[in-house]
């Protein structure tokens, strides 16, 4: 089945079976309906304590996302015709029912399903598990020694991404993981830049400046031809400001895109955003992001 969406940045058509995705800027709508895709926390637990991580947990962290109360938001986001849920955490593998998750989103619904992850917390048989049902792994590679847990999930049944971190003086390292990546057989990134909320709130000094992002652009000209490098729409602000790159089909930062719903029952823009409403029922986020879009 296409799943199609009308937003005002133009007409988008996914079908789910063969990953094949369509854009077409002529066709538009004044307001955005639905996001494209929700972003899901399902587990506050990981196994690594990174200092730049977006997320901050409180003091009863550890909280995660019951399969049948998830299932029940899952089958609302199937409902309201989103493309696909993203899960994520803390570390999705360390949630005991991560497997059940990923098979039941795939069959009791028509959304794409991808996981994010560090990648050391799964297993071969956490991996094995999930083959078939995911549609895509994305693993976050922070630098050179973390390529090696790529090799868990090379050559499986689902895409495989890396996701990177745009760090104040990181262009080199992040040109050198991808180049790495390319050659064990990744071609598919993601770059994201720091900000400083959650965890690295005190690590402002660490949010990049105009001349990395001018480095990044010069690096993802190079490498334009040998990958696919995507970027997270707040960064290509800077970066058509200072290269000559376009991008297709997200040219800023707005609101609608994707939303992000966190362990503790709440609803965000993003995963970067720290404004967030409380929902009760799957059903009221949707009135919750009608006022994202109206503000």
């Amino acid at each position: 089945m296409v799943r199609v969406t009308t937003t005002p940045e133009g007409m988008f058509a996914y079908y789910r079976k063969s990953g094949y995705a369509l854009f077409t800027p002529q066709i538009k709508s004044k307001t955005w309906n639905r996001p494209l895709f929700a972003q899901i926390s399902i587990t506050e637990i990981c196994n690594l304590n990174c200092p730049f991580c977006y997320l901050n947990p409180p003091p009863d962290k550890g909280r995660m996302w019951h399969v049948e109360e998830l299932m029940e938001l899952v089958q609302f986001l199937d409902s309201w015709k989103v493309f696909g849920v993203a899960y994520g955490g803390g570390e999705p593998f360390t949630h005991p029912d991560l497997s059940e998750i990923v098979r039941r989103t795939w069959k009791e619904t028509e959304l794409d399903v991808s996981v994010t992850t560090n990648g050391f917390a799964a297993s071969k048989r956490h991996i094995q598990q999930i083959e078939g049902y995911a549609g895509e792994v994305r693993v976050s590679i922070r630098s050179l020694e973390n390529c090696l847990v790529l090799e868990r999930f090379l050559n499986k049944k689902f895409d495989l991404g890396v996701n990177l971190l745009l760090m104040k003086g990181n262009t080199r390292l992040l040109e050198e993981i991808i180049r790495k990546c390319i050659e064990m057989g990744v071609r598919d990134f993601l770059v994201n830049s720091f900000l400083a909320v959650g965890r690295g709130i005190q690590h402002a000094e660490w949010e990049p400046e105009e001349e990395d992002y001018f480095h990044l652009g010069k690096t993802l000209e190079k490498l334009r031809n040998e990958a696919t490098i995507k970027i997270s729409g707040r960064m290509a602000t800077p970066l058509k400001r200072l290269t000559s790159l376009k991008f297709i089909p997200f040219e800023d930062e707005k609101r609608g895109r994707v939303i992000a719903i966190t362990v503790d029952g709440n609803v965000k823009s993003s995963s970067l955003s720290e404004e967030s409403y409380p929902f009760d029922k799957p059903e009221e986020i949707t009135t919750i992001y009608e006022k994202f879009i109206a503000s």
